[in-house]
């Protein structure tokens, strides 16, 4: 549905709502040291994926979804050495990025979480092109400070649940399955502006996109990722 951008979105027959360019609430560029707001939910006109899935079923429900784990290369360098005002900024200008290509590409951001987040698609072939965004973004911007900003990228896909977590109190929806899990894991396994995926993501590009799919190289051995029980893994990095 969602694989055809905002026209799929019209034929769902899903919530939009429009923009009045001349009115104090129009969006304006994104500054990328500014901070959110009080009224930043104001700029909001499309839901996240989550919140049209809770709307129109009740959940817990299972979806086949794409995960991309993108998170800070050299970290401890970009972020912790910083003052904490200034790593704050910093993050806020990389998840920035990070946002624009969720939502430029038909996806949605599930989770910030430190100097990394949690991104989901419907479609991989718009997973895969996210992490390009990011990393063709993340190229052209200007150190920070005299820090560039790199990224490392992972994507699986899989059967997903839906569902809510926590106590009425304090309560959020979660997304659970072994996609999530690997990506989080293979995200070890790369270089700074590395994008690597495992063979699911490859085949079904194969089908959705096939000249996406031929720019993805196969490691030349099978990797080995450390857990509860060692898990031998096939993977590919996608060139640059």
């Amino acid at each position: 549905m969602l694989g055809r951008g905002l026209e799929g979105w019209k034929e769902a027959d899903l919530p939009i709502r429009s923009i009045d360019a001349d009115a104090d609430s129009a969006i304006a560029p994104r500054d990328p040291n500014a901070l959110p707001s009080q009224s930043a939910h104001e700029h909001t006109f499309l839901p996240g994926l989550v919140e049209n899935y809770a709307n129109q079923r009740e959940l817990p429900l299972k979806r086949e979804l794409a995960i991309l784990f993108v998170d800070i290369a050299d970290s401890t360098r970009a972020v912790v050495q910083k003052e904490p005002e200034e790593a704050l900024a910093f993050v806020q200008r990389f998840m920035g990025i990070v946002t624009d290509a969720a939502l430029a590409w038909c996806g949605d951001v599930k989770d910030y979480e430190g100097d990394g987040a949690l991104l989901y698609f419907e479609s991989v072939m718009e997973a895969t092109q996210a992490a390009m965004a990011i990393r063709d973004s993340l190229a052209r911007e200007d150190p920070v400070e005299g820090t560039k900003l790199h990224a490392r990228l992972s994507l699986d896909v899989g059967s997903i649940v839906i569902g809510i977590i926590g106590t009425p109190m304090r309560r959020s929806v979660a997304l659970i399955g072994p996609s999530i899990n690997m990506a989080a894991r293979l995200l070890k396994e790369i270089p700074p502006d590395g994008i690597i995926a495992t063979a699911a993501v490859v085949e079904r590009l194969r089908q959705e996109a096939p000249g996406l799919a031929d720019r993805f190289t196969l490691l030349e051995s099978r990797l080995v990722l450390k857990g509860f029980e060692d898990e031998s893994v096939t993977a590919y990095s996608l060139r640059g």
